[in-house]
């Protein structure tokens, strides 16, 4: 029962890693433009600060700071734990005599994953939270696909219509339908768990298609 909290909790973690990093360094960079700007008298900063030694101190600063000190442990997290799986991947090639690559986790971030030995057409199924795996042929995949789902809404569409008379109008309306929560769906030959999912972008999910695609079929 502890693995599976230490599992979920190290998922969880993983999964809100990527878009803090990535919101906490354009965070930084935006900052950091500020200030750089702020020095050579443009900006909004510099109508409030009237010296280097002002900026420096500033609240601007300290938001700085602040975002690189969140995007370094993010980066660090994401780093330690990418070794990690690396470092699994090549004991069980050390232990089994296998060519797994660890260049090409499916899964990673998340702390679960799949990895893949086309040369000995193997796969295996990893945790780096107990340093588990179990290794499969090819064939106990069965299938995989891209999932995602459709979320419909109602916008503007910049037009306008005339509702009377007196030429009064009002703005129109119409169904947009947008996908999102990209995903790639294994189909295993488990009857425990038949199906894998590993969320992830858009373009992760068609990259990792056409990928197993080359992977089971080159």
């Amino acid at each position: 029962m502890a693995s599976v909290w230490k599992t979920a909790g190290m998922g969880a973690a993983a999964g809100l890693a990527v878009p803090v990093a990535g919101l906490s360094g354009l965070a930084a960079t935006a900052l950091t433009l500020i200030l750089v700007l702020a020095m050579f008298g443009v900006g909004p900063a510099r109508l409030s600060q009237t010296s280097l030694w002002g900026l420096l101190t500033s609240e601007l600063m300290l938001y700085l700071l602040i975002s690189l000190a969140i995007f370094m442990l993010s980066f660090r997290f994401l780093a330690r734990l990418q070794a990690r799986c690396q470092a699994l991947v090549a004991r069980i090639n050390a232990q089994q005599g296998l060519s797994f690559d660890a260049g090409q986790l499916l899964g990673y971030p998340a702390p679960a994953f799949l990895v893949f030995d086309q040369q000995h057409r193997k796969l295996a199924v990893c945790s780096v939270v107990d340093e588990a795996w179990r290794i499969h042929d090819f064939s106990w995949l069965l299938g995989w696909r891209m999932t995602w789902r459709e979320v419909e809404s109602m916008e503007m569409n910049g037009g306008s219509r005339q509702v009377n008379a007196s030429g009064m109008s009002v703005p129109t309306f119409e169904r947009t339908v947008r996908t999102k929560d990209f995903a790639i769906e294994l189909q295993t030959a488990d009857p425990q768990r038949p199906v894998l999912s590993f969320p992830m972008s858009r373009r992760a999910a068609e990259t990792w298609c056409a990928r197993l695609n080359a992977i089971f079929n080159g």
